[in-house]
C-alpha cells in the first residue's frame, strides 16, 4: 500500500469546507426575498420552489415582528405594554357603525312599542286564545297534526270547518273572544299550509252562535305562546 497523503500544513487543525454547500448557502443569502404569492407561475416545479421561499419570508417577518414587540414590551413595562397590546380582529370589532341604528332606551322607540297592536301580548296583559279549523272535508291525517298543535300551544280549541266561509268563522271567533285563527290547508291528504290571522275584537257580539257539536279544547295552562 502506498503512503497516505499528508494534509498541507496550512490546513492542520481546520475542518475542511464543503464548497458545494458553501455555494448553496451563499446563493440562499443573496437571492431576493419573495413577497408575492407565486400562484401566477405556470411551471409547477418553479412555483413550488418560489412558494417555499415565500413562506420562509413570511415566517421571517412574523418572527422579526414578534421579537420587536417583545423588546418594546420590556422597554415600556408590563402595564403600558398591556394597554398597547393589539386586539384580535373579530366580527364585532370589524363591524362598521350603522348611522341609522337606534338605542333600545330611545323615547321614540318606547312610545312606538307602547302603541303597537301586539304590545298587550308582549306585556302579558292579554292571554292569546286560538281557534283551529281546517279546509272543507279534511282528511284523517290532518287531525293528528291538530292534536299535536293543541298540545303544543296553550288555550287552543278546534272547531270543524263544515261549510262555513272564512269570513263567517272570523266573525264567530271574534264574538267569542278568540284572538287568533289558524286555518290548515292540505294537499294529497297531507297538511301543507297554515294561515294564522290576528282577530280584532268586535264592538258587540251577535246573538246567533256557530253551534258546532264536538268542538274540542286545548291546553288551559298559563305557559307563554310560541
Amino acid at each position: 500500500m502506498g503512503k497516505s497523503k499528508k494534509p498541507d500544513p496550512s490546513l492542520r487543525g481546520k475542518k475542511p469546507i464543503n464548497k458545494a454547500f458553501a455555494t448553496a448557502s451563499s446563493l440562499r443569502k443573496n437571492r431576493p426575498a419573495v413577497t408575492r404569492n407565486p400562484s401566477h407561475i405556470k411551471n409547477k416545479l418553479k412555483r413550488a420552489e418560489v412558494y417555499g421561499r415565500y413562506l420562509e419570508e413570511r415566517r421571517r417577518k412574523k418572527r422579526e415582528l414578534r421579537l420587536k414587540r417583545e423588546k418594546d414590551a420590556e422597554a415600556l413595562g408590563e402595564e403600558e405594554a398591556n394597554a398597547r397590546k393589539q386586539k384580535p380582529r373579530t366580527l364585532e370589532s370589524a363591524r362598521e357603525e350603522e348611522p341609522t341604528r337606534v338605542d333600545g332606551a330611545d323615547d321614540e322607540v318606547a312610545e312606538d312599542e307602547a302603541e303597537d297592536e301586539f304590545a298587550c301580548y308582549f306585556d302579558d296583559t292579554v292571554r292569546p286564545k286560538v281557534m283551529v279549523t281546517t279546509r272543507v272535508k279534511p282528511s284523517k291525517e290532518t287531525f293528528h297534526f291538530i292534536s299535536d298543535l293543541m298540545n303544543f300551544i296553550p288555550r287552543t280549541y278546534y272547531y270543524p270547518r263544515k261549510k262555513y266561509s272564512v269570513k263567517e268563522i272570523c266573525e264567530f271567533a271574534s264574538n267569542r273572544d278568540f284572538t287568533h285563527l289558524i286555518v290548515l290547508s292540505e294537499k294529497a291528504k297531507k297538511c301543507n299550509g297554515m294561515t294564522v290571522s290576528h282577530l280584532r275584537p268586535t264592538a258587540a257580539a251577535s246573538g246567533g252562535g256557530w253551534g258546532v257539536p264536538g268542538a274540542g279544547g286545548g291546553v288551559e295552562g298559563e305557559e307563554e305562546d310560541v
